[in-house]
């Protein structure tokens, strides 16, 4: 699990490669670095062609968006929202996306990993995520990073920083 600044430090780099979960409380650290990654790719992101964005609503294309080329550029960035993918069944009414769904995600990753860091930049931002079989897999072969609430001394250090 990456801490938050290892994340800025790597993306303020241009680093932004492979598999990322995003997730946590501090919305607005979180939000900069998704704004950090989109700026790796410049001003070329095309929606439908270089960039897709997935929510809990079509989820199920994930595997396809990941597989359909980008027509003329080296990546694709995939921002996928609130999925549900990272709950746990029987949680509230939602539940989140079905186990059979997870368990296909979850092997599609493992099989094609070094296809995906080739590729594509997938992230996954979150309000909350579960330890479950795509968390510890993204853990492994990705980057996760929990933008948990900043204490006081941590936002001074921050706003110096700024300044």
């Amino acid at each position: 699990m990456l801490k938050v600044e290892e994340l800025e430090k790597q993306l303020n780099q241009g680093a932004a490669k492979g598999i990322y979960l995003l997730y946590g409380e501090e919305i607005f650290l979180l939000e900069q670095q998704l704004k950090k990654i989109k700026k790796n790719f410049g001003d070329e992101l095309i929606k439908g062609i270089n960039y897709i964005v997935i929510d809990e609503n079509n989820i199920e294309e994930l595997i396809a968006d990941i597989e359909t080329p980008a027509f003329g550029y080296p990546n694709k960035l995939i921002i996928a929202r609130n999925t549900g993918i990272f709950k746990r069944e029987g949680k509230g009414k939602s539940g989140g996306a079905s186990k059979e769904l997870k368990d296909k995600i979850n092997d599609y990753l493992k099989s094609n990993v070094e296809m995906i860091n080739d590729a594509v930049v997938l992230v996954f931002v979150e309000n909350e995520a579960e330890k479950n079989s795509i968390y510890n897999t993204i853990d492994k072969i990705g980057q996760v990073c929990n933008f948990e609430e900043q204490k006081p001394f941590q936002i001074t250090k921050r706003l110096k920083t700024i300044c």
